[in-house]
């Protein structure tokens, strides 16, 4: 069972794309998919992006991109977001999608 905050490689479109794990330990625990924002080195100037650090590059954290995958398609676990950034992504999601 894939967990919230978890950074995977999706397979998506036939590549491997790195997501954070949005969706909560409860539904993730019943059902084959979860909810993911990919994270991109295409940086944009949204309110609904978040700046994070992949391989030492400046990313984002796309939440304006969120989508279902089936955990299936998780193929690698890369890592977790740390603490202060877990916050930081709980209120943009509140701000982003309770307006």
């Amino acid at each position: 069972m894939v967990k919230k905050y978890e950074v995977y490689f999706c397979e998506i479109k036939g590549h491997e794309k790195p997501c954070v794990v949005v969706s909560p330990d409860e539904m993730n625990a019943l059902l084959p998919y979860a909810l993911v924002a990919p994270i991109t080195k295409n940086q944009r100037n949204f309110p609904s992006r978040m700046g994070v650090k992949l391989k030492g590059e400046k990313a984002q954290i796309a939440l304006d991109l969120i989508r279902v995958v089936a955990q299936e398609k998780m193929v690698r676990k890369a890592g977790a977001l740390p603490d202060h950034l877990k916050k930081e992504m709980q209120q943009l999601l509140k701000d982003f999608l309770i307006q």
